[in-house]
């Protein structure tokens, strides 16, 4: 396990500063936003890791990858994004870094095993239940990279923009692959 890896999962959120607190006198410095905290590591990263790691996860599993390896996945991307957080934080979407990272990740090792159910369902939601097994059969049956498309615009909600940034692709293409990804999932949906 790389450090920076491991000092993602020993991070614990520091209770604020006297400084800090409402009421506090004002003769402290203020904390300037490139000053680390929490054990080193800037609030922002950690608003963006506690924000996007478990979206990132439940992406990284509807593009193709099993529930550990997603979780790897994404415990690397962010590792490598807080390697670069100086960078990455002034730019108009640091959490896409994140997923642009692990997306890269998973491209390179090209191991698509999707499973199609972990939890039993109980007997209360089983239409919900069908519905999505029928879901993640309809995106494991897409090539990957509508796959991809689907997962960041459909499932996350990522902008078109962001998701062609994310994936190193143009718009159109994205556009494009959205609307194949659309027709599939009614296809097998059954929805005209």
């Amino acid at each position: 396990m790389s450090a920076n890896r491991a000092h993602l999962l020993a991070v614990d959120i520091a209770p604020p500063a006297e400084s800090q607190l409402p009421g506090a006198p004002d003769n402290a410095p203020e904390q300037q936003a490139d000053k680390p905290v929490a054990g080193g590591v800037d609030d922002s990263f950690i608003a963006v890791y506690q924000a996007h790691y478990p979206r990132l996860v439940r992406a990284l599993e509807l593009g193709g990858t099993s529930r550990e390896h997603a979780e790897d996945v994404a415990q690397e991307a962010f590792a490598r994004t807080f390697g670069h957080w100086r960078r990455v934080r002034r730019g108009t979407n640091p959490a896409g870094y994140a997923y642009r990272v692990a997306f890269r990740i998973v491209r390179r090792q090209r191991r698509p095993d999707l499973p199609l159910g972990d939890d039993p369902a109980s007997p209360d939601v089983a239409d919900e239940a069908t519905l999505a097994v029928g879901i993640e059969r309809a995106l494991q049956a897409m090539p990957a990279a509508q796959r991809r498309c689907a997962v960041l615009c459909l499932a996350v909600g990522m902008p078109t923009k962001e998701a062609a940034r994310t994936l190193g692709i143009a718009e159109s293409t994205v556009r494009k692959q959205i609307e194949r990804a659309r027709n599939d999932l009614r296809q097998v949906l059954g929805v005209p």
